[in-house]
């Protein structure tokens, strides 16, 4: 009698998709190119499903979850591969990889766009460009919008358009775990469409569509930067604060090596504000940017530099740039505690193995969050993504980051699940949502998906 295994592989050549290389198995060559090309991050991982499958059409997703539910074999979803924690490489199961699922169509009339998981942020702002029109996407061009979406989505422009990019999916159309397509929305099967508005790794289906609310493009976009000493990190977090900024303004502070750092491979660091502006007109971009920027000029290491003109093609260059070729980690804490977190973080500075890494503070403010799976709370959102390029620095690095969001646990209010260290904390994982919201989510896993066709989050 044929194994399990055997037996998806002939059920999903019936589909016709191994003929055409749509399928690895672990055994089988090619298996381990399929994998590293799946993984962005270049950093490895002890996980290996026994299939990866790519899909290219619904009618295919649905035949392989149902094969995967009669043989007991669970499925995790990859739509772009932007994951620090390498979250969709599972043991043992199927990886399904939805990166071929690009349909975009754009309703100008409505403001609406339908598009397919394996969409990426730049081939949706493209589309949208000549309508006028605007999403808040991933800042890095590359990232594909299934699981940006599904995990809430912190995008461009959040705070005009926010609070999150989930917040503005209307409907989705999902494979659950019997293998029926269905709708999504507030009116239909809502309580998928809940799960779907942040859910993350929890959601217990397969999003193979997602209708999207856009919005008009800002006439004016332009960007303005501030170097500042470290010493005044604190101080200038406090100052945002007190500024209250408007949402049409992005606020973000990043910790980076100086030019002399650089040069001798040791601190010191610098505070690099960044303030990009969203705005009807370039006069009130000007004094956006002002509002801000003003204040802080008598810290400033040298002038501020002059407002320059940007739109989302830059803006995912910038992100694609910052974000290339790597190996990654991440994590993150929403606070209302940021100097505090500031003091945290110069504390472990000094042991920093890697200049590459990142600590980048951003303005959220307190938005109202509409009724979803998100609910994840915090006036700052403190993100820290550990890069480094040597296989054998793998341990140092990972030990750094995960020794500073230790102690950085004690001041946070929430995580954002999309950048959450899940591989070591998958059992920390209620941290990125309110309790009523978890509660909910779990007893939901359990009433859609009681076979487990869908991972959870044990690693």
């Amino acid at each position: 009698m044929s194994s399990p295994l055997n037996q998806l592989r002939s059920a999903v050549q019936m589909l016709a998709l191994g003929a055409s290389g749509s399928v690895r198995r672990r055994s089988e060559p090619g298996y381990d190119a399929w994998l590293c090309r799946a993984r962005w991050n270049e950093r490895d991982v002890d996980r290996r499903p026994d299939y990866i499958v790519r899909p290219r059409s619904v009618d295919d997703m649905i035949a392989v979850i149902r094969t995967c539910r009669e043989h007991g074999l669970a499925v995790a979803l990859r739509s772009g591969g932007h994951s620090f924690a390498n979250a969709f490489i599972r043991r043992n199961g199927v990886l399904l990889d939805l990166s071929a699922l690009r349909a975009l169509t754009i309703d100008s009339q409505r403001k609406r766009a339908i598009v397919g998981p394996g969409v990426t942020s730049r081939d949706l702002s493209r589309a949208l460009a000549p309508y006028g029109l605007g999403f808040a996407t991933g800042h890095s061009g590359t990232v594909g919008l299934g699981g940006f979406l599904l995990g809430g989505g912190l995008g461009i422009n959040f705070g005009q358009w926010g609070p999150m990019s989930a917040f503005h999916i209307k409907a989705l159309d999902v494979v659950t775990a019997d293998g029926v397509l269905r709708r999504a929305s507030a009116e239909e099967n809502s309580d998928l469409f809940w799960a779907a508005r942040g859910g993350g790794p929890m959601v217990f289906f397969a999003a193979v569509s997602f209708e999207l609310e856009c919005h008009a493009a800002p006439a004016a976009i332009t960007a303005r930067s501030l170097r500042l000493p470290l010493t005044r990190l604190a101080d200038t977090l406090r100052s945002v604060e007190r500024t209250e900024p408007d949402p049409r303004l992005q606020v973000m502070l990043a910790v980076i090596a100086s030019d002399e750092s650089v040069a001798q491979q040791a601190p010191p660091r610098e505070v690099a504000l960044t303030t990009l502006a969203f705005a009807e007109s370039i006069t009130t971009a000007s004094d956006l940017h002002a509002s801000i920027i003003d204040r802080l000029l008598p810290w400033a290491l040298a002038p501020a530099s002059e407002e320059h003109a940007t739109g989302f093609t830059a803006l995912h260059d910038h992100g694609d740039a910052t974000f290339g070729a790597g190996r990654y980690l991440a994590d993150n804490i929403l606070t209302d505690h940021a100097e505090r977190a500031a003091e945290i973080l110069i504390a472990h500075l000094p042991s920093l193995p890697s200049l590459a890494t990142l600590p980048i503070f951003i303005w959220r403010g307190s938005p109202s969050l509409p009724d979803g799976a998100f609910s994840a709370r915090g006036r700052w959102y403190f993100s820290t993504y550990a890069r480094w390029s040597d296989a054998n620095e793998d341990e140092v690095n990972q030990k750094w980051l995960r020794s500073l969001y230790d102690d950085l646990q004690p001041i946070a209010s929430h995580c954002y699940i999309n950048e959450f260290d899940l591989e070591y904390r998958s059992r920390e994982v209620a941290r990125c949502f309110s309790e009523a919201a978890w509660q909910r989510l779990r007893e939901l896993k359990q009433r859609h998906d009681p076979a487990g066709v869908f991972h959870d989050l044990a690693f």
